[in-house]
């Protein structure tokens, strides 16, 4: 992909859409196009199954302290701890801030 060409067309003054069909076009033009795309999906499903495995751990974390708290609260706080669970949830949503978003904002 000829880069220079790329970033000519993104600082370029024209409209959106007009850099958005040049875009297209240079890429319809170069031949190795194609790979990069299947390198960029292949990209796109590592990043999604990672998210994926992490949103399923810190489920896991959460569902157990929710359920060991329920049924003996004393042994719940010995191998759980509230602000470990608060703490490891709060990287994750770091982590992956562009891409999770919690379904509470009624603003949206």
């Amino acid at each position: 992909m000829n880069i220079k060409s790329l970033k000519d067309i993104v600082n370029s003054e024209t409209p959106d859409s007009l850099k958005y069909l040049k875009i297209i076009q240079l890429l319809a033009s170069d031949e190795n196009a194609l790979s990069d795309m299947i390198k960029i999906l292949d990209e796109e499903r590592r990043i999604k199954k990672e998210l994926i495995m992490d949103m399923n751990l810190e489920l896991s974390r959460a569902h157990i302290y929710i359920d060991l708290r329920q049924e003996n609260k004393s042994e719940a706080k010995e191998s759980f701890n509230k602000n470990f669970i608060i703490d490891e949830i709060a990287k994750f949503y770091f982590k992956y801030k562009s891409m999770v978003k919690h379904c509470f904002n009624r603003f949206n």
